[in-house]
């Protein structure tokens, strides 16, 4: 088949339409200029630029937080000794200042098992840093290296991590892959969280960031638009599936009012044990609620021996020829708890040794159990 082009003499167009068509571009391009001037004006509202590449951050505001908190910022080198071979450089991590008379925070993690700790500060010195308090159920510890070889640097403040929101800036510092005083930006992700420590148990109130977050970051401050730190970054997750999603990673950091509510303990050469009641639990679901008519609370799925839960009678729920048995952890002390994270946070408040009183769903109806609490176990 020939291909020929349409040749024919346009008809002559109508002075209405030529018209018409003229006001409706005019209308255009009225609109367009509009809307550009518009969109330029909140850029600049919000911070944005158009300078060529899109800044995500004020990139001055960055730079002024790293430049004031990194001072107080050590990276920690930490020496094992492991059926009599010393082992210099077997673990680090961060930590941060937070008074003039050298004290440091970090994690538990990172010192665990050092037979020597080495600071390093921000002007390239070496220290020995002497261990004091620990919190393995917290992941968090104090060292100390003398006020002198720490002066003038400007400590870091501790923020009210309970005023963290989602969305708010993150800034983390530490030494990722012995890379000292690095630093990343993120934002906050998510509260809340509650990632179990070594002990397995849960840390509550746990920050999420996006912050990127790497083996030595641990013990480095997570740090708000203030330069005040909201969190100590403590663990990272991936998707742990072996393959390349494991890029992906969430990290965590332990909030700062909870290294508040520790200072006092923590500047003792003393390790701090959390309660423990001894069972095993989960949520109960609003499925479960719906379907059986469970109240809001915590399912005892495990009971260990010679706990305190143990001693008491407390009974792991299961369900036999179609009749449902066992205990339902409602409250404690009279507060609601509907997670294990929940309890944690409660029991936090709390010392081994003190007795509390569980609220304790069983056979449809509830009864009051009291507890004496014993230590968390180390293993």
């Amino acid at each position: 088949m020939e291909y020929r082009e349409n040749l024919s003499p346009a008809q002559p167009e109508s002075p209405t339409r030529s018209l018409t068509r003229t006001a409706v571009l005019g209308f255009l391009v009225i609109g367009v200029s509009v809307g550009f001037a518009l969109g330029l004006f909140f850029a600049s509202s919000f911070g944005w630029n158009n300078g060529g590449n899109t800044a995500l951050y004020d990139e001055d505001v960055v730079t002024d937080i790293f430049d004031r908190a990194s001072p107080a910022v050590v990276e920690i080198t930490v020496t094992r000794t492991v059926r009599g071979v010393r082992l210099p450089g077997s673990g680090i991590g961060s930590g941060f200042l937070i008074d003039r008379e050298g004290h440091i925070v970090t994690n538990n993690h990172v010192i665990a098992g050092a037979t020597e700790i080495v600071v390093t500060l921000s002007d390239g010195s070496e220290v020995t840093a002497q261990k004091l308090g620990t919190s393995p159920a917290d992941d968090l510890a104090m060292i100390k290296v003398p006020a002198s070889e720490v002066k003038g640097i400007k400590p870091l403040e501790l923020a009210d991590s309970s005023k963290v929101r989602p969305g708010q800036l993150a800034v983390a510092i530490g030494s990722p892959f012995r890379q000292f005083n690095s630093i990343t930006v993120g934002i906050v992700s998510g509260t809340g969280r509650g990632p179990s420590s070594v002990l397995l148990r849960p840390i509550p109130d746990m920050i999420q960031t996006d912050a990127p977050l790497n083996p030595g970051n641990s013990g480095g401050p997570l740090v708000n638009l203030d330069g005040e730190v909201i969190g100590v970054a403590s663990s990272v997750r991936t998707s742990g599936l072996g393959n390349e999603l494991e890029q992906f990673r969430i990290g965590f950091a332990v909030p700062s009012n909870t290294v508040k509510g520790l200072l006092p303990e923590l500047v003792k050469p003393t390790e701090l044990k959390r309660p423990w009641i001894g069972i095993q639990g989960t949520a109960v679901t609003k499925d479960l609620s719906d379907q059986r008519g469970f109240p809001r609370g915590v399912i005892i799925t495990g009971v260990l021996k010679s706990s305190p839960a143990d001693r008491v009678g407390l009974d792991p729920f299961r369900t036999r020829t179609g009749r449902d048995s066992g205990d339902i952890i409602t409250a404690i002390d009279g507060v609601p708890v509907g997670s294990v994270e929940e309890m944690v946070s409660y029991l936090n408040s709390k010392r081994p040794g003190d007795r509390v009183k569980l609220s304790v769903y069983r056979d449809s109806r509830t009864i009051e159990v009291p507890v004496i609490l014993d230590p968390w176990p180390d293993t």
